[in-house]
């Protein structure tokens, strides 16, 4: 029990870190609190991307803390880097790396415990870790945008084959 109340503050603290400007990213427009991940999409392509945003399932609590606040810092880190804008992705590398760590010890719900959740959970810390050695290498921007990118789409195959009871519900 009191482990988990640990790995959960961690993780708190790891997002709410995630919110914190540094050197590196005062130059770069603040991310805004997420609200959805499908409002973010629409925020970034524009009026003309509805109906792709409708497609796309949007980011509710999960009931999975964790998967929650990797969610947090990912999406602060991934939205400004497909536009090319990679101050935020640098700044949070290493909270991205916390996050996952916390989400890979953490136990997963009732619905998330699958081979396929599994597998996409125990990838993302060599892949979060991948970017922080980027960002601390000062990788180019290219780089260090596809290295995100592997990280997003791992922790959308997560995310999709999770379906904890929280989601039966949508």
């Amino acid at each position: 029990m009191l482990s988990g109340i640990r790995q959960l503050l961690i993780a708190t603290v790891a997002v709410a870190l995630a919110y914190v400007p540094t050197a590196s990213a005062q130059q770069a427009t603040p991310p805004k609190p997420p609200t959805t991940h499908g409002a973010q999409h629409g925020s970034h392509h524009g009026e003309g991307a509805k109906a792709e945003v409708a497609k796309e399932e949007q980011h509710a609590p999960s009931g999975w803390a964790e998967l929650d606040a990797f969610h947090d810092v990912m999406s602060a880190a991934w939205h400004p880097a497909k536009n090319d804008s990679l101050a935020v992705a640098r700044a949070s590398a290493d909270k991205l790396v916390a996050a996952a760590k916390a989400w890979t010890v953490s136990p997963a719900p009732k619905g998330c415990e699958s081979p396929v959740v599994k597998s996409a959970i125990t990838k993302l810390v060599p892949e979060t870790e991948a970017v922080a050695a980027l960002v601390v290498r000062s990788a180019d921007d290219a780089s260090i945008k596809a290295a995100l990118k592997t990280v997003h789409d791992t922790y959308h195959a997560a995310e999709a084959a999770c379906k904890p009871a929280k989601h039966g519900a949508h």
